[in-house]
């Protein structure tokens, strides 16, 4: 499955519901550019044959592709391949002329970069029909910048505009910026040292809706609130990955039965990851995350201890809590809520009030 601009927005204005309410002093920056996370495929083109390779987004008129072409081949390594909208792709098959960007016969590796500058479909030609014999075994590595309308790009900052408020409503902190844009990489991070901005880069965006998966998208949003704001109240370990994904798991298990479901789908994700792989890259360049092996087992064990773990963040969270929040609360407890503690906190900022 493809990520789509509406696609996205469809995730992002359910992420929406979580948090809600608007009062936002942090400025939401949203690229008019996503870039999708990179695209690995295997094709074998027969000897005569062609084939047409749909490429990611609908059509945007600002749509554009870099495309590595390497052949496994021993000795043939020469394809025919052009970057071509939809039409241009009926007139090839249908044996007119047609215009695309490429190369005849080309000896790989080589990249086709660009964009047709048309608002249609687009495909990847791999045209092996010179061939007599040789069937031709390519590893194409698709890297896509989908342009993304003026409307639709507000509709995604007022997304993250509400996620954002929801924070203000129920948490005191400074304001903090998100940025979401592409970072050539799949990824997502926090100044968790200085503003506390976040970067949610659109190809962790794609990664984890192409892996259909919400929680993922959920949980590492939060993540990187935690980084943010623990570091934002000046509170130890605000850079440690396993205390983000503790704060991760609090407030998505705070939520009850609807965060609990997203949470454990956010399992699934970890799930599908190459640890091995992740183990190298810790020995090569310090990544301080826990292998997803790891990340699965702590998140499982917080689950399985249920309120005690709440109640062991409710001590660190509720101190920097709205007094709004404290009230409802107090009012109408949730799953997780501690009335008790709500209630001192509330008494000791009265006494405050009262003294100055």
């Amino acid at each position: 499955m493809k990520v789509t601009d509406m696609q996205i927005i469809r995730m992002l204005v359910a992420i929406i519901l979580i948090f809600m309410v608007p009062f936002s002093m942090a400025e939401v920056f949203v690229s008019p550019v996503l870039n999708t996370e990179p695209i690995r495929q295997d094709y074998v083109v027969a000897a005569g044959r062609y084939i047409g390779v749909p490429l990611p987004g609908k059509g945007g008129l600002n749509d554009s592709y870099r495309i590595t072409i390497n052949a496994n081949n021993a000795i043939y390594k020469d394809i025919t391949a052009y970057l071509v909208d939809a039409t241009n792709l009926r007139l090839f098959e249908q044996g007119y002329q047609y215009r695309g960007i490429g190369y005849q016969r080309a000896m790989a590796p080589f990249v086709i970069q660009g964009g047709t500058n048309t608002a249609e479909p687009h495909f990847l030609i791999l045209d092996n029909r010179f061939a007599g014999f040789i069937a031709k075994k390519l590893h194409l590595n698709i890297e896509a910048s989908l342009g993304l309308d003026e409307a639709n790009r507000q509709v995604l900052e007022k997304a993250f505009i509400g996620a954002y408020d929801g924070l203000k409503q129920n948490l005191i902190f400074p304001d903090f910026n998100i940025r979401v844009e592409p970072c050539g990489q799949v990824n997502a991070y926090s100044e968790s040292f200085g503003s506390g901005d976040i970067h949610y880069c659109t190809e962790m965006i794609s990664h984890t809706f192409n892996n259909q998966n919400k929680g993922a998208f959920t949980f590492i949003l939060l993540h990187e609130v935690g980084h943010s704001l623990l570091g934002l109240w000046g509170i130890p370990g605000n850079n440690n990955e396993d205390i983000a994904d503790e704060f991760a798991t609090y407030i998505m298990m705070s939520g009850g039965p609807s965060g609990y479901a997203m949470l454990d789908q956010s399992l699934d994700f970890w799930k599908n990851r190459d640890s091995a792989a992740e183990a190298m890259n810790m020995l090569k360049s310090g990544d301080r995350h826990s292998l997803s092996i790891q990340r699965i087992r702590n998140i499982r064990e917080n689950i399985q201890r249920g309120t005690s773990f709440i109640n062991r963040w409710n001590k660190l969270i509720y101190p920097h809590s709205t007094t709004e929040a404290l009230r409802k609360i107090i009012q109408s407890p949730k799953h997780g809520d501690d009335v008790g503690l709500a209630q001192n906190i509330l008494e000791q900022r009265n006494k405050l009030a009262t003294l100055n």
